[in-house]
């Protein structure tokens, strides 16, 4: 997408873990998704070639609370608990994110579902004045326990990030910090719209620039709409890149992707226009499944760099 090489030092960091279990489940390989894009062949390599200084953290050993977590007392995270685990790798991510920050350089963030959110978010948290939020997504992920019919966590991230639900759950990641609603966008959510709909795939919040808004504006014209109204807000942004936010022919990025979504072409275009308002704190590419298509290196490891091309553009511009 660009042959310039760039100065700006880039952290690469994984987080193999699907709902706080390593490698693959019954169905579904997305732990595994962060270990195939961070492979040295496939986003080191292309970032080598395009930034002068690229280091990787790989948070591979974060399948339990330790005393470091718990102060000794391991009943406050207990051992094999589903959400204890998503907690703790939320605190091991959020440092790495805070540490890739207070060194200057740009946090890229792959991770195996979109629960890493709170970790990137953690670790952003200490960066002066409003943040919002651009969450790419076939999917609204704004349920809470009132109205989930199964308790899923990953289906409550952007009500939890907006203050909504799991209050205490979300303070022990360190620097979290809420985003409202009106400091958020939802951009694609697309599944609700399509022929095999599940309950609940559109439910949103923020400003939505889903389907039907692209169909009446545009893709450009509606994005742009809506990151203007968040400019007057905010001037630094997290960007959430759920894979599934492409439509499957492009790529078939995990078993919860829905026609009707993004190019990769227009996911490239929004990072530009974001970059264009907004200081580009971090961004998290999450939920790539390699059982479900071989393309998915050739795909996501030119939107990673060039999440990081406009994220150190943002970085120079705001200076």
């Amino acid at each position: 997408m660009t042959d310039e090489r760039n100065d700006l030092p880039v952290t690469l960091i994984g987080l193999p873990y699907h709902c706080g279990t390593r490698g693959r489940v019954i169905g579904n390989a997305m732990a595994v998704g962060p270990e195939v894009l961070l492979a040295q062949e496939n986003a080191p390599a292309a970032f080598e070639r395009m930034f002068g200084d690229v280091d990787i953290v790989f948070i591979d050993q974060a399948d339990r609370a330790t005393d470091k977590e718990t102060g000794g007392d391991f009943r406050l995270l207990p051992a094999g608990d589903q959400m204890g685990r998503i907690l703790v790798q939320n605190i091991h991510l959020s440092n790495a994110v805070r540490a890739a920050r207070q060194a200057g350089r740009i946090p890229i963030v792959s991770a195996g579902t979109c629960s890493s959110s709170f970790g990137v978010i953690g670790g952003i948290g200490d960066a002066e004045g409003n943040i919002g939020m651009i969450w790419f997504d076939a999917h609204g992920d704004a349920q809470t326990p009132d109205t989930s019919a199964n308790g899923f966590i990953e289906g409550m991230l952007t009500t939890t990030i907006a203050g909504h639900c799991w209050p205490k759950y979300r303070e022990q990641v360190p620097g979290f910090r809420v985003i409202p609603e009106e400091r958020i966008i939802s951009v694609s959510i697309h599944e609700a719209f399509s022929k095999n709909a599940r309950t609940h795939a559109g439910v949103a919040i923020g400003t939505l620039v889903n389907t039907p808004v692209i169909g009446k504006l545009g893709y450009e014209r509606a994005l742009g709409a809506a990151l203007d109204i968040l400019s007057a807000r905010c001037d630094q942004v997290y960007v959430h890149l759920d894979t599934d936010v492409l439509d499957p022919s492009v790529l078939r990025a995990n078993r919860h992707c829905a026609e009707g979504g993004l190019t990769d072409t227009e996911v490239a275009r929004g990072l530009e226009l974001i970059a264009d308002r907004f200081e580009i704190l971090a961004v998290n590419f999450t939920s790539f499944d390699p059982d479900e298509d071989p393309r998915g290196p050739s795909v996501i490891v030119p939107l990673m760099t060039k999440a990081a091309v406009e994220a150190a553009r943002s970085r120079t511009r705001s200076d």
